[in-house]
């Protein structure tokens, strides 16, 4: 099993002493701005936890601020996670990604910060998150039930492998339509359309006018191994169903249900994500061996999820709790890994 640390404290200051691998991804979900306590249960200990973003005495200030002036609030805040965005940015190799995961009140204000830093060029995505189901109890407002990710490489050469989500029922009753002895298939093109010019020519006395999308080898092994619908006008390659990887990632992700007091490695944790959600991140911008970093680890979902896929992990926070939680899961997974597997569903 990958490595994992952690560390207590804030992360402004432990980066800012840091000397050792490069860090190849990294994860946040900082405190959003929020001004409010939460509460936490561990081993049946009730424990507040503060979305702060300093000491005591600054959330104080800054939560006294806000409320006379949530500008002046939002700004000091700001400048808070932009002290910590550049010592993070500091930390990270050439072909490193970040993912910042707030809320949709502040994501637009926290993504001036983000273009600042990392430049606008190197704006990668910006991901919606359905978080929770539809909300029934809404009168003079919008359901509000989702959160951004926003996704930043810190260079225009960056690790980048592509994901897929399962398809929806209706595309493949509509688009598998198709069957043979190896089963359901869907048609996709294989010859060009007019923008682009294709390979020239003929197959079994059909040359198509723009040409083919393939080289006349390709061509003559898909059809070879019976992977070429003809149909009345036209032929088609074959996409049979149980090939098929999926539909390939958009920046809308409906499909990652939130944790529910159901799943076995439900810890109460007041701001604890899927991990699901942390494992799709993981998959999509880094390689086995490589170093994820979450600056503000809470329990530690993205240290467990670097960890399960072959990835070294690195927690910080300032909250001696999220530490003990997270190390405790991260245990966990050492002696009895088969524990949190149903969450990843």
């Amino acid at each position: 099993m990958s490595k994992a640390k952690f560390t207590e404290g804030d992360c402004l200051d432990i980066l800012s002493k840091y000397h050792g691998k490069r860090v190849d991804l990294v994860y946040l979900d900082p405190p959003f701005f929020l001004n409010r306590e939460f509460r936490l249960e561990a081993n049946r200990t009730d424990v507040a936890f503060q979305g702060s973003w300093n000491d005591q005495e600054v959330y104080e200030h800054i939560r006294h601020v806000s409320k006379l002036n949530s500008t002046k609030g939002l700004d000091l805040y700001l400048s808070w996670l932009y002290e910590r965005l550049a010592a993070i940015k500091d930390v990270m190799s050439d072909e490193a990604s970040i993912f910042l995961h707030i809320g949709t009140r502040e994501g637009p204000a926290v993504s001036l910060v983000l273009d600042e830093l990392f430049g606008s060029t190197n704006w990668r995505s910006t991901i919606t998150w359905q978080r929770s189901h539809p909300h029934n109890n809404v009168t003079k407002s919008l359901g509000n039930i989702s959160d951004y990710i926003y996704y930043y490489s810190k260079s225009d050469s960056y690790t980048f492998n592509l994901q897929y989500s399962a398809h929806d029922e209706t595309y493949l009753n509509n688009s598998f339509n198709n069957a043979d002895e190896k089963g359901r298939y869907a048609l996709a093109p294989i010859i060009q359309e007019r923008a682009r010019k294709g390979h020239f020519f003929e197959h079994k006395g059909y040359t198509p006018p723009n040409g083919w999308r393939v080289k006349k080898e390709q061509l003559e092994r898909l059809d070879l191994d019976g992977y070429i619908h003809w149909g009345e006008n036209r032929p088609y390659k074959k996409i049979y169903l149980d090939e098929a990887k999926g539909t390939p990632l958009q920046n809308i992700w409906t499909d990652v249900a939130n944790i529910t007091r159901t799943e076995l490695d439900r810890r109460r944790y007041p701001t604890q994500k899927p991990l699901r959600l942390l494992e799709r991140i993981v998959l999509l911008a880094s390689r086995p061996g490589d170093l994820v970093l979450d600056p503000f680890c809470g329990s530690g979902t993205a240290v467990l999820a670097a960890r399960i896929n072959g990835r070294e992990g690195w927690g910080i926070d300032q909250s001696p709790d999220a530490i003990r939680i997270a190390t405790e899961r991260s245990s966990e997974l050492d002696s009895k890994p088969e524990s949190l597997f149903d969450t990843r569903s």
